[in-house]
């Protein structure tokens, strides 16, 4: 009886984790893309405070752009970092991901690299900052300003590199000495006639001090912020139309022809003359 019960329900679970696992395509513009997101990693290490924070990748999604795949993140990656006081450790909030997508162009065309556009928004309060990057591919930031943005990569490869990288904020410190006030120091010396035998012959000199006024500086902390919304990321291949093996064979045969034809006019002409 408990068999009878037990084995649909665990049969039921395997086709569920069955279906999961089964890989994505996408049919894009040039392009078809196949994919498997039970494989893919995506998280946000919060160095500060010791954890990582891990996204289902289930939860991001997945649709055709241009000429590829879009990743689409929503709000999950907002990075944000301030620098809190003259002792932080200056660590900062990095997000992380890890994908594989195998490319395959379609009939007619040929694939000759790819681009990776990091898509968002920033803002920053100096001295701090935002860099997005991939392995092997490149990396792309701000360090000032704020503002929606579109920064592409470009990998000159036709084997598709793995979409791994990771995206990062950080407030920083920037120490600038300021003037806090003025203090009353000597600022030198001068010789002058001993004041007990002013105007007297033989007088000695005598080194007197010479004070002044002079500006008082001391250091401080100017503290950073930076927040990253990394909404999207593209992922699409470049390519080329490339003649299909009709086609060439028609212009291959056309050539062949052109080529004939001149030589039987040439030695029409040949025989003319």
């Amino acid at each position: 009886m408990l068999a009878r019960h037990v084995l649909p329900a665990l049969a039921g679970a395997l086709l569920c984790h069955a279906a999961l696992a089964i890989p994505t395509t996408i049919d894009s513009n040039h392009v078809t893309v196949d994919f498997d997101p039970d494989t893919f990693t995506f998280g946000i290490d919060q160095y500060d405070y010791g954890w990582t924070t891990y996204l289902d990748p289930n939860s991001v999604g997945y649709s055709a752009s241009s000429n590829g795949v879009l990743l689409d993140f929503g709000s999950q990656f907002s990075l944000f970092d301030y620098a809190i006081n003259e002792s932080d450790p200056l660590l900062p909030v990095h997000a992380f991901f890890d994908s594989t997508f195998s490319f395959t162009a379609k009939p007619g065309h040929k694939i000759v690299g790819y681009t990776v556009d990091f898509i968002g928004s920033y803002n920053t309060e100096y001295p701090g900052g935002v860099g997005m990057a991939v392995d092997a591919v490149g990396w792309t930031g701000f360090s000032y300003g704020s503002g929606s943005f579109v920064q592409q990569l470009q990998y000159n490869d036709p084997t598709a590199p793995a979409l791994r990288g990771y995206a990062e904020a950080q407030g920083s410190i920037d120490w600038t000495e300021v003037q806090v006030g003025t203090e009353i120091v000597q600022i030198g010396t001068d010789w002058q006639e001993d004041p007990f035998c002013v105007g007297q012959p033989d007088c000695p000199l005598i080194e007197v001090p010479i004070y002044g006024e002079v500006p008082v500086y001391m250091w401080q902390a100017d503290l950073g912020g930076a927040d990253l919304y990394l909404q999207r990321i593209a992922f699409n291949a470049i390519t080329t139309p490339v003649p299909e093996p009709a086609t060439a064979a028609l212009l291959l045969a056309g050539g062949g022809l052109v080529g004939w034809a001149r030589r039987r006019k040439a030695r029409a002409d040949h025989a003319r003359g």
